[in-house]
């Protein structure tokens, strides 16, 4: 009996060790640990967080200085023969030292998201052709969406050093109006249609295209609001209605020169459509009196480096455009979907990446008319050191207190160093200091607007960061 009883489990093991083997899979586990550090800023509301323009400089200088943990976790599930892949992360994201219901005593509260979840499968019959399905990192453009999002993915390669990316994602299905609602039917949430096309020509040059088409139809839910700070298209995805098309082309191409590797890189932006449904209200509070738009924008991006030694020297210009009239049915100004930027420590984010001023590639709706120079310079192979001058201006006059208008934002001064003692733990700080333009009094606290800036900036922080 007991024989038997053995022979039985044996056998059930064995069976259900087969079913495991066959259904096997390879799980990874990864992190990326930031704790990040404001040592200080004279300006503690400028970096209040906005989507295209946050805080206001205040007259009595409120300083900061704060600790803050950004954990993100992540398992990927690989099957034995590579082909089907399962990827769930969360994020322990913002909690300060001593704050909130996240760092005070007694430790965490309720700080965690799911920031992944998505399978990604090769389709069957194919050698590199791939779907991706959930909530997952998506990436049409980096001046127009790149972020997280519930989206559809197919990729794969057709040939001849041809990529390309079919897509498609909803950011926003809020119009749940009633059961059987004539207002909540089809295609009416805000759904985003991409194609991107890229060819590797040679070693030393690629391009590529893309075309997005945005549209939603959610107006019934009511008039939407956009302003000046929030100018991006997820701020009216809920109640609106748009159709928006983005078309852009980049290229890159490095040369090897007898003063070291030369690159150029650059990429060309174009937007159409129309916005109907939305109330507008510029900086200076005056509503627009319309609620229907059409959109022409236009967005441009030049790199020119070389690479010499162990020192790599950047020239980079940007240019969004603006708009120069807040009152017409015109919107001008480009405008973005969910990115995140840092060209500029002051005017983006910095390493402090809650904690910004804006996180687009423009500012307000006045667009950017952005140059950098940029040296970097490797020390040792685990220590960089950078240096920086930006010169900050908008593309549109923004209007100022005593009848005046301005674009200088001003000249911004910078520095960061990054020390790897192993190679996944980072040890790094940042300086910046902006000598503001007269278009920083419109960014001002009202007793301090006067048409001229009265009001620098002072940007220090670090991180330590373990990688994995």
């Amino acid at each position: 009996m007991k024989r038997n009883i053995l022979a039985t489990a044996i056998a059930g093991m064995t069976t259900l060790s087969g079913s495991w083997a066959a259904t096997a899979a390879e799980v990874e586990f990864h992190g990326d640990m930031d704790n990040r550090f404001q040592a200080y800023t004279n300006q503690r509301d400028w970096f209040a967080g906005g989507n295209s323009g946050g805080g206001t400089l205040k007259d009595d200088e409120p300083t900061e200085s704060f600790g803050e943990v950004k954990y993100r976790f992540w398992a990927k599930a690989t099957s034995d023969d590579k082909k089907v892949t399962g990827v769930f992360a969360t994020e322990i994201g913002g909690i300060r030292y001593g704050e909130g219901s996240g760092g005070d005593y007694s430790g965490d509260g309720v700080n965690i998201e799911t920031r992944w979840a998505y399978v990604d499968f090769l389709v069957p019959n194919t050698l590199d052709q791939r779907v991706s399905l959930g909530l997952q990192p998506v990436s049409v453009n980096r001046h127009v969406w790149t972020e997280t999002a519930t989206a559809a993915v197919w990729k794969g390669s057709l040939g001849s050093g041809f990529d390309y990316q079919l897509l498609w994602g909803r950011g926003d299905s809020s119009n749940e109006s009633g059961v059987d609602s004539e207002q909540d039917e089809g295609w009416d949430g805000a759904d985003n249609f991409a194609i991107n096309l890229n060819k590797r020509y040679s070693p030393n040059l690629s391009a590529g295209l893309f075309y997005l088409y945005q549209m939603n139809d959610q107006i019934a839910e009511g008039v939407g609001t956009v302003n000046s700070r929030e100018y991006e298209l997820k701020s009216i995805a809920d109640n609106s209605k748009y159709s928006v098309s983005s078309f852009g082309v980049e290229m890159d191409y490095g040369q090897e020169t007898s003063l070291g590797r030369m690159f150029v890189k650059g990429t060309v932006i174009g937007q159409s459509g129309t916005i109907e449904g939305v109330n507008f209200v510029p900086l200076n509070g005056a509503t627009n009196p319309n609620t229907n738009y059409d959109l022409s924008t236009v967005l441009g991006r030049g790199e020119l480096g070389l690479q010499f030694g162990p020192n790599q020297l950047t020239y980079t210009v940007l240019y969004a455009s603006g708009d120069g009239n807040e009152q017409d049915g015109d919107f001008d100004a480009f405008i973005a979907t969910d990115v995140d930027f840092s060209d500029s420590m002051i005017f983006q984010e910095n390493m402090t990446s809650d904690d910004y001023f804006a996180e687009t590639p423009y500012i307000l709706d006045k667009g950017y008319f952005m140059n950098k120079l940029q040296l970097d310079h490797k020390v040792a192979a685990n220590i960089t050191v950078s240096g920086m001058i930006v010169y900050n201006r908008l593309a549109e006059d923004i209007a100022l207190a005593d009848g005046s208008s301005s674009k200088d934002l001003g000249l911004e001064f910078g520095s960061k160093v990054s020390y790897f003692p192993y190679p996944s733990l980072e040890l790094s700080a940042e300086a910046a200091y902006l000598a503001s333009g007269d278009a920083m009094d419109a960014l001002e606290e009202t007793a301090l607007q006067d048409g001229k800036s009265d009001q620098d900036i002072v940007h220090v922080a670090g991180r330590v960061r373990y990688k994995f």
